[in-house]
């Protein structure tokens, strides 16, 4: 991994990462206007869907239920993305036939959807996009597991990280944490570069679990160059392990959910920038996200005040990690000297 100097557009391929995305109103297809020009920038778009896009299913219970109608599918197209994650703890929230309704929908549209398949080979497969010469793989886990959402040789279902307080620290199955860590290495043998996603973490809390901490490290071991959490609907912090950055949660970049339990903060987010150079990851920073009244995203500007505090929080979260940023105008660099 090189250091945080290569520049603003350094990279031969630009990879776009956004936080959780949950998109239900009208106009979906307007939902991202606000960030398009930067969506628009990259050759590569990633993001977190949270819910099935389906009018099928019965509501499961005993659980917060997402489901949302397929039309919401324009504003993920109107975005460009090409690799969305969805093996969250809502994916099958009205069961499995709007979750294959929502596979299929993605598939129409030609986005992939790492972490979520047909059956347990297809969840744990990696998605492989191809740009400019260099392949990029996508993976995608679920940490925050509800009973049954785990996909099997004969079920559809998520690419499980079983985890438990009566597995002892850090409280997650072996087994899976060993078949994550040889899905990462069959995917680095596959591409030049691995993002691997992760659905874990404790709602809107800043500090870490054990389980995210091993999980990203064995990921990182097993050949992972880039590791990025969700679920929280807050920021964590940025740590470097083996040259290799860890974002551990990267907030909400659409929530078009209200509920008591939320506080300000998961309006908050932030936009990864990956630049891969010479088929390696060279450089990586990030720049403040705002959700408005309006429920569409903006990129902060510098000087605005939430702007700055949104940087502050995140060299304080990574600074605990050992990690430091290099903040210029709106954009933090991560360092890895």
């Amino acid at each position: 991994m090189r250091g945080a100097d290569g520049g603003p557009g350094g990279g031969d391929v630009r990879l776009l990462i956004a936080g959780d995305i949950e998109v239900n109103r009208g106009e979906p297809e307007k939902v991202f206007e606000g960030v398009l020009p930067e969506l628009r920038e990259a050759d590569l778009r990633f993001g977190g869907l949270e819910a099935s896009l389906s009018e099928r299913g019965a509501p499961v219970q005993g659980k917060i239920v997402m489901r949302h109608p397929p039309a919401m599918i324009q504003g993920y197209l109107a975005g460009g993305f090409d690799v969305l994650a969805f093996a969250s703890n809502h994916c099958l929230d009205y069961g499995i036939e709007p979750f294959l309704d929502t596979l299929e929908l993605l598939e129409k549209h030609g986005i992939r959807h790492p972490g979520a398949g047909r059956d347990i080979a297809a969840a744990r497969a990696p998605a492989i996009l191809e740009r400019k010469g260099t392949r990029i793989a996508f993976l995608s886990y679920l940490l925050e597991l509800p009973l049954g959402w785990g996909a099997n040789p004969a079920k559809p279902g998520v690419a499980p990280l079983r985890q438990d307080a009566l597995f002892g620290p850090p409280y997650v199955n072996e087994e899976d944490l060993e078949a994550m860590a040889a899905d990462v290495g069959r995917a680095k043998g596959q591409a030049d570069a691995v993002v691997a996603s992760f659905h874990w973490g404790v709602s809107q809390s800043r500090t870490l679990t054990l389980s995210q901490r091993a999980v990203a490290r064995a990921a990182v071991d097993a050949g992972a160059g880039l590791v990025i959490g969700r679920h929280p609907h807050i920021l964590q912090g940025v740590e470097v392990y083996k040259g290799a950055a860890i974002f551990y949660a990267l907030g909400n970049f659409v929530l078009d959910h209200a509920h008591p339990m939320f506080m300000p903060t998961v309006k908050e987010s932030i936009l990864v920038r990956c630049a891969i150079d010479g088929k390696k990851i060279a450089r990586l920073s990030f720049v403040p996200v705002l959700i408005g009244e309006d429920g569409r995203p903006r990129i902060l500007a510098d000087g605005e005040a939430r702007c700055r505090e949104i940087l502050r929080v995140m060299e304080g979260l990574s600074a605990k990690l050992g990690t430091r940023l290099r903040v210029s105008g709106n954009e933090a660099a991560v360092c890895f000297d």
